[in-house]
């Protein structure tokens, strides 16, 4: 890629860093410039590099690409990392809505800014055709993949548990009642399989190149980019370990999913296989 992409990609993760910082002082009324806004760049860098990814292998084009990164960056990045942090009383209710609300603010206005600084808002669409799929197949691979999910979150915790006691010592008055922390996972994995599919069937891109970025995107926007700045809410050793975890798990979950949904293009000149 030419040097001038990169260079756009830095523009990018500075625009959303500056989208921050006033959205601080609009919800919290914070205008001051700490050590935080360092990590804060090299956390945004990381998401859109990825975010640039998908808008440059997209078939989308102008106002409905504007809308996939939305879904992609809202959903995985903040509305569903947000659930769980309230689920788990790492922050409170006002808390959680004045975060999802900035992040609604932020993500809808950097979503149009980086399709235009990519040149992805003029042009035709390309259409992607898929072999068929019956509605009874797509509701079994979905709910399958919804069981899935849950089944990565509990091992992945239930292994971070055992490996790392401290953990137990930070949640020690956060865990919700059990049956409320699996029944939560649910809409939360069907999010992730939406997204899933949102990917999968937008991307030029051949089966495994789609599965390493779903992969990576769920990894990283929906999990390490965000621990990456300091954070009142969570101390140092907690949010890395956390990293860890969900940036493994999240992965190999978005791998799962893109051979689970993945479908075989049917355009003759397609390179799907």
């Amino acid at each position: 890629m030419k040097l001038n992409y990169y260079i756009k990609l830095l523009l990018a993760s500075l625009i959303i860093t500056a989208l921050y910082f006033v959205s601080n002082a609009l919800f919290f009324s914070d205008t001051s410039l700490s050590a935080a806004s360092i990590w804060g760049v090299l956390s945004n860098l990381l998401i859109v590099l990825l975010l640039g990814l998908y808008v440059s292998h997209s078939s989308l084009r102008g106002l409905k690409l504007v809308l996939a990164v939305f879904s992609i960056y809202y959903i995985i990045g903040h509305f569903n990392l947000l659930i769980e942090a309230y689920i788990f009383n790492v922050t409170d209710r006002a808390e959680t809505t004045k975060e999802m609300f900035q992040g609604l603010f932020v993500v809808a206005v950097f979503s149009p800014l980086l399709v235009l600084l990519l040149n992805k808002w003029e042009g035709s669409p390309e259409t992607l055709q898929f072999k068929k799929r019956s509605v009874f197949s797509w509701i079994w691979r979905i709910a399958l993949g919804m069981f899935v999910y849950l089944v990565f979150y509990l091992a992945a915790g239930m292994i971070l548990q055992a490996s790392y006691p401290d953990l137990m010592s930070y949640y020690a008055e956060k865990l919700p009642p059990v049956e409320v922390m699996i029944l939560t996972q649910f809409p939360r994995g069907l999010l992730f399989v939406l997204i899933a599919i949102l990917m999968l069937r937008t991307l030029k891109l051949k089966r495994i190149q789609k599965g390493l970025l779903i992969g990576l995107v769920f990894s990283v926007i929906g999990g390490i980019a965000p621990l990456i700045p300091p954070s009142e809410f969570m101390p140092a050793n907690i949010r890395m370990v956390h990293g860890i975890e969900v940036g493994i798990s999240n992965f190999l979950y978005g791998m799962a999913l893109a051979y689970l949904l993945g479908q075989e293009w049917l355009n003759k000149n397609s390179k799907e296989f």
